[in-house]
């Protein structure tokens, strides 16, 4: 499929959930969401709205925001992760004045951290975009492979590699979110909520904020 025909099927916003390879033509649309995959990436979603509650509590100038089916440009092509976090700001401002769709080679921003949710075994190879257009972190959660976490980093040779603990949100590690993914109650899905966000909260600040610029910047 020519990119100005998938362009002209999936800019509008009753579009389907959809991911485009620039390289190959191919377009893939997401079939509608299970109740499982939604309960989860809105669990995801509750967890950043949270911490920036706790940080607001903490007395923090953090900003957070999350960001939900956020369509992605790059020169790789279109994608949609389920869930974003954007840090800082000046980072927020920027991405909130942008009507649409965010476009890297135009100077868009991008989230600090995403979210892909029910995604087959192999959803690591699907990550590779993401970290090239500058995202600096992605959680993953399958039935078969259960909960991770990866970073970018400049050591593996795809340019990321998996890790037990989040460094965009420190005090998040894989145990702490498989446990909040796969809460089988409310209840039980509030307690880790509320326990997580205060964790990160309090990493975050710990140093004291003169540590935010290099949170919300990511360098």
């Amino acid at each position: 499929m020519a990119w100005d025909l998938f362009d002209r099927l999936t800019g509008h916003d009753d579009a389907p959930r959809c991911r485009y390879d620039m390289s190959t033509g191919r377009a893939e649309f997401v079939a509608a969401p299970t109740l499982s995959h939604e309960s989860r990436a809105a669990a995801a979603g509750d967890l950043f709205s949270q911490i920036g509650f706790a940080l607001a509590d903490a007395g923090s100038n953090i900003e957070v925001m999350a960001s939900r089916a956020t369509r992605l440009l790059s020169s790789d092509g279109a994608f949609e992760p389920d869930e974003g976090l954007f840090i800082g700001a000046s980072k927020i401002d920027a991405a909130e004045r942008i009507d649409g769709r965010l476009d890297v080679r135009r100077g868009h921003p991008v989230p600090d951290l995403v979210v892909e949710i029910d995604r087959s075994t192999d959803s690591s190879g699907k990550l590779a975009p993401y970290f090239r257009m500058g995202v600096r972190e992605a959680w993953t959660w399958s039935r078969r492979s259960g909960t991770a976490i990866w970073i970018a980093t400049r050591d593996a040779p795809v340019g990321f590699r998996r890790v037990t603990a989040s460094v965009v949100l420190p005090g998040v590690t894989q145990a702490a979110l498989q446990r909040l993914l796969g809460a089988r109650s409310g209840a039980d899905r509030r307690y880790h909520l509320r326990r997580l966000a205060t964790a990160v909260a309090t990493e975050m600040v710990a140093p004291s904020d003169s540590g935010a610029t290099a949170m919300e910047g990511g360098t």
